[in-house]
């Protein structure tokens, strides 16, 4: 059975006593001056014991510390996932042990929500950034490098996640509605423009520069689709106009 470890302390210390208490004899040691020493003595031990003891507070006071601030990361991580809490704090559950064996119960637990946040983040990061870059060349804005958008930390949860899924998935649709009808009107275009002889390029150049470039992203804002539509409408009526002045010279011919 082991023994007390306060109980080995104070034997100790009774034979340390003892022993000295045998040299003040063979000294010659006055009572006066043995009360001083023991005064002494003792006063060093409480201070010693003090310091143990306020060092032993610190130690605790930050365990404790320590342990409500994983709890209180913990608890924020869950919320903004919409997860509940993984971890019984101490309020709930009595049965954790010391604060080392809770501390060490809570750590493992806490940095694994951690990495699922991470993991979590850069799911939002990827699908927000996806929505920023369809999102300009929708409006038609440039591509600049610009700092990744920001990101509700307060709410990652996975209905958020799929809202924006939902959202990326319309400007998707959106997009690919668009492109569409730009290279519908190029073909229109391009039909015109082989039957009126006029240069193809030129005249789309005119519209947008981007849409001359195959490789290059081209632009689907409004204003381009818009002014793309213009272009159509004026070669069709060139079109009709010249096609009139053919008809109108056969009928002549034929009427001469």
């Amino acid at each position: 059975m082991a023994k007390d470890p306060i109980l080995q302390v104070e034997t100790t210390c009774g034979s340390l006593l003892y022993e000295l208490q045998i040299i003040w004899d063979e000294v010659g040691e006055t009572e006066t001056d043995r009360d001083k020493m023991l005064l002494e003595l003792e006063r060093e031990c409480l201070e010693v014991y003090r310091r143990k003891v306020d060092q032993a507070n610190r130690c605790r006071a930050q365990l404790r510390q320590a342990i409500a601030d994983a709890e209180a990361e913990l608890a924020a991580i869950c919320s903004a996932m919409g997860e509940r809490p993984v971890h019984n704090t101490r309020q709930s559950d009595q049965s954790l042990g010391s604060l080392k064996q809770e501390l060490g119960t809570i750590l493992p637990e806490l940095e694994e929500m951690q990495k699922r946040k991470t993991e979590r983040r850069n799911q939002f990061l990827f699908v927000l950034e996806e929505i920023e870059n369809i999102t300009n060349d929708i409006k038609g804005q440039e591509q600049l490098v610009l700092p990744k958008p920001p990101i509700d930390e307060t709410d990652l949860s996975l209905r958020k996640l799929e809202e924006l899924h939902c959202h990326l998935q319309a400007l998707e649709k959106e997009k690919s509605d668009r492109v569409e009808t730009i290279r519908k009107h190029l073909c229109t275009l391009y039909s015109h423009c082989s039957v009126l002889g006029m240069d193809f390029n030129e005249v789309v150049s005119q519209v947008n520069p981007t849409l001359t470039d195959p490789e290059g992203p081209r632009s689907l804002s409004d204003h381009t689709i818009d002014t793309l539509d213009a272009a159509v409408q004026k070669l069709r009526e060139v079109k009709i106009q010249r096609m009139q002045k053919v008809y109108d010279i056969i009928a002549f011919a034929s009427f001469i």
